[in-house]
């Protein structure tokens, strides 16, 4: 069972913390009433915030010091700070230094700085987050951990998933509050012990800000649902959303190449989603730029160079329940060539970065052509943004201002399962 996994990585957690409090309750350390118990801020999650980076610097956000745990073949140093240090990269080990380039330490396996007291940050390279920063040195590369509370580490990402969102639809928020602890709970440990974390803070997993994103009405959502997860026969669920749906989510299977599950099935919602800007949408392409997405696309998925000819017909063969692109293909001068589920939104970008896919595989298409029949430009009609797997966060929000709670945003999106409270 996936919730008895979930305790097992709660308690290694709670024992790496309780263990860290009592060291801190020692020495120099400070004393147990300056940080609080654990029971209450469990469970914690590991966030990877950076790992392509030789060197931070680390700041302390407020008054007060860090304590700067450097751990060295199973051995333990303290440092104390209330000024920035800087942690470089060397081979394999963490070399720590203030902001002058005096050495501290070197050959250090491991750091872990932490805030001493409630009430205050930790800032690496001037972005400012809560909890702990941990850090580990690969090849010269640091990987900096982010260790945090988990409802805490839900504010730096619900503003980012959701967007801005009017007060008569913060049921919407909850509904995101809800999907976001359950995805980040569901998927502890995904990564394995030797990478060291739970999720990264990207749209890999859930972009996550920190405290600058921090929303104080959507702090309030957050902790108005603590501890909420959706569950489907006693299981935390796999709690995919997305921006827009276009009026129609889609089975899971139909979108992805992933098992089917019952709560992720085609639904409508009668078009709650009408309140996004891409709820419609058009992309005109020349047929000398689809040419080019298309040789670029192949070429990379296939590792050789590959050169279509000219576009002469784009034939749609199949759909999903919900609409979306199963099946197309691009006929060309050199052959026919089958693009499948999402490959099309891969395939024809908007842009060269990651970010600027197709919208959404739900479209038409309007084929322009000259006096020989020779095609010429291909207009893109479609709907919605994003995959169109699960909770629709526009659609949510369409719900929310028309009197629906979050429980029952969830229920409609997610079929079939309900709310358990986890702490």
């Amino acid at each position: 069972m996936k919730l008895l996994r979930l305790k097992s990585h709660l308690a290694k957690l709670s024992a790496i913390f309780l263990l860290i409090i009592i060291i801190w309750g020692c020495g120099r350390v400070p004393t147990l009433t300056e940080i609080e118990p654990p029971s209450s801020r469990l469970p914690f999650v590991k966030i990877l915030l950076d790992d392509n980076t030789r060197q931070h610097t680390i700041t302390l956000q407020g008054d007060g010091q860090m304590a700067i745990d450097c751990y060295k073949n199973d051995k333990r140093v303290s440092y104390y700070s209330s000024r920035p240090v800087v942690v470089s990269g060397e081979k394999q080990m963490l070399g720590l230094y203030d902001r002058a380039g005096h050495n501290l330490d070197y050959n250090i396996d491991r750091i872990i700085i932490s805030p001493r007291g409630n009430k205050q940050y930790l800032a690496f390279d001037g972005k400012i987050y809560r909890g702990l920063l941990e850090m580990e040195s690969s090849s010269g590369q640091i990987k900096l951990i982010n260790i945090v509370y988990i409802e805490d580490y839900l504010k730096g990402v619900v503003p980012l998933e959701i967007g801005p969102t009017p007060d008569d639809q913060i049921e919407a928020v909850k509904a995101q509050a809800v999907a976001a602890r359950t995805y980040s709970m569901a998927h502890l440990g995904q990564y394995g012990e030797d990478d060291g974390y739970d999720l990264k803070a990207d749209i890999t997993d859930q972009v996550y800000g920190g405290v600058a994103v921090e929303n104080k009405e959507f702090n309030k959502a957050i902790k108005a649902t603590s501890g909420e997860v959706a569950v489907y026969k006693g299981e935390m669920i796999n709690a995919y959303y997305h921006s827009t749906c276009g009026g129609t989510t889609d089975d899971i299977e139909d979108v992805w190449d992933k098992s089917p599950e019952p709560y992720l099935r085609t639904v409508t919602d009668d078009d709650a989603c009408k309140i996004s800007k891409y709820f419609t949408w058009q992309e005109r392409f020349s047929d000398d730029q689809l040419v080019m997405r298309l040789d670029r696309y192949l070429t990379q998925l296939r590792g050789n160079e590959i050169h279509v000819g000219k576009l002469t017909d784009i034939i749609i063969n199949s759909r999903t329940p919900g609409g979306r692109i199963a099946s197309i293909t691009f006929e060309t001068t050199k052959g026919h060539f089958v693009l499948n589920k999402e490959e099309v939104r891969w395939a024809i970008r908007r842009g060269d970065n990651l970010e600027s896919i197709l919208r959404s595989a739900n479209f038409t298409l309007d084929l322009t052509r000259n006096s020989n029949g020779e095609l010429t430009q291909v207009i893109f009609n479609g709907r919605g943004y994003g995959h169109g797997i699960g909770m629709c966060q526009m659609g949510a929000k369409g719900l929310a201002a028309k009197g629906v709670t979050y429980d029952s945003i969830l229920s409609l999106y997610y079929q079939g399962t309900e709310l358990k409270k986890l702490y």
